[in-house]
């Protein structure tokens, strides 16, 4: 798996998808930075950042130097990845106003981190006694651990934003930044394939080089899909705030039955908090309405929750 191969077709596949997933990233770091707004989804999505930049290094290094390393960073990129994303989604479930919904994210980023560590022993095992040769325990757990963990960052964003009062179109682009966490475990999949008949070749290492910067990518989906659509769309996201702010997640209060919606702004630093009451019975249109109801967490929102 971690063999050397000088091959045009790896260089080029390394080089392209790793390219793009470094400058996706400095994008958004620079972006946030720059607006003041960084927060723990950007940490880790910078250390995966560190961790992409060795796999692409691995492709012109020496075997013997690079098969520990690019073992462990192969590992690293993509779970620092999904770290980035559950920390985006965790200021959803902290503003839901449901103590089950925090549990069940807090869970999951518990999880992450032990699947994270139990692959990285098991890759460490193998290189120290069988050359860091992936057989099929460690195609196996790949397939299992990738598929549990992106699903769990599919399902439970859908589930969040089922009831809020967020028009169609916008919540189409939320769920859509968030389901393309499935596209790893659509490469995944014939990796680990590979690996389970004991294929070590150039395609088996394009498709590594390829599931860990996919997944740089996507974890900076919803920060780089949310400013295009600021930039190119008349109707913003937080017009009813009139905010010039980043953001990352997004915070919704489901709508109800009440005549009033109340929604809580946090600065991303929790200097400042501010409360808006928006009366539903003046509002002019459903779309007034449904933009009333949404809030963005500025760079990750460590605002404190009820």
């Amino acid at each position: 798996m971690v063999a050397l191969f000088y091959s045009s077709r790896l260089c080029v596949v390394g080089l392209v998808s790793h390219s793009t997933a470094i400058i996706c990233t400095i994008f958004r770091l620079v972006y946030k930075g720059r607006m003041h707004h960084l927060w723990w989804e950007d940490a880790w999505a910078a250390f995966a950042l560190i961790a992409d930049v060795v796999c692409l290094s691995c492709i012109w290094i020496d075997r013997t130097i690079s098969a520990w390393v690019v073992s462990i960073a192969f590992t690293t990129v993509p779970w620092a990845a999904r770290m980035s994303i559950i920390f985006s989604i965790i200021p959803i479930a902290n503003h839901s106003g449901s103590k089950i919904h925090k549990k069940v994210t807090h869970l999951i980023a518990v999880s992450f981190v032990c699947m994270w560590a139990a692959l990285l022993v098991e890759k460490v095992r193998i290189c120290r006694f069988y050359s860091c040769h992936m057989g099929k325990s460690v195609a196996l757990s790949l397939l299992i651990t990738d598929v549990a963990a992106d699903i769990s960052l599919v399902a439970v964003p859908l589930y969040l934003l089922k009831n809020v009062g967020l028009s169609r179109n916008k919540k189409i682009l939320v769920q859509s930044a968030f389901g393309a966490s499935l596209l790893t475990t659509a490469v995944t999949i014939p990796h680990s394939t590979l690996l389970i008949f004991d294929i070590f070749n150039t395609t088996t290492l394009m498709f590594a080089h390829i599931k860990a910067a996919l997944s740089l990518i996507i974890c900076n989906v919803l920060v780089i899909v949310s400013f295009l659509y600021r930039v190119y769309s008349k109707d913003t996201f937080d017009q009813s705030f009139a905010s010039d702010g980043v953001f990352t997640s997004v915070i919704m209060t489901p709508m109800d039955s009440s005549t009033n919606i109340l929604t809580s702004f946090s600065s991303h630093k929790g200097i400042t908090s501010r409360q808006i009451k928006v009366q539903t019975g003046g509002m002019k249109s459903n779309d007034e309405a449904e933009d009333a109801s949404v809030g963005y967490a500025e760079g990750g929102t460590n605002g404190k929750s009820g």
